[in-house]
């Protein structure tokens, strides 16, 4: 196979593993807080851990980026990236739109 399209693979694959992480993580919130009823501390920590995506991204994110780094699995590091990228470019647009009156929630 080409080398340039193995990397080109590596990096659509790592993509596709931190849009994964992303789904997952956020599921992941969503059902613990569930589970947990009456605990108004971890309602509000899910809450903002999806308003806030973009940043909370970090959290799970940089270890998985350092540990692929550190694997020399490069294009799949990077690949994790611009999920992180795409994730918080998307969050940064919402929000923008939301403070220029442009969409409302709830009405």
């Amino acid at each position: 196979m080409n080398r340039k399209l193995a990397t080109g693979l590596q990096i659509v694959f790592g993509f596709v593993l931190g849009t994964a992480l992303n789904v997952v993580i956020v599921w992941a919130g969503f059902l613990a807080s569930s589970l947990i009823t009456g605990n108004v501390a971890l309602d509000q920590t899910g809450t903002y851990g999806l308003v806030f995506i973009g940043v909370s991204q970090l959290i799970w994110q940089v270890p998985v980026i350092l540990i692929l780094r550190r694997k020399q699995h490069k294009a799949l590091a990077l690949g994790v990236i611009l999920a992180a990228s795409v994730t918080a470019l998307l969050n940064a647009t919402c929000w923008g739109l939301m403070w220029s009156g442009k969409i409302k929630i709830g009405g």
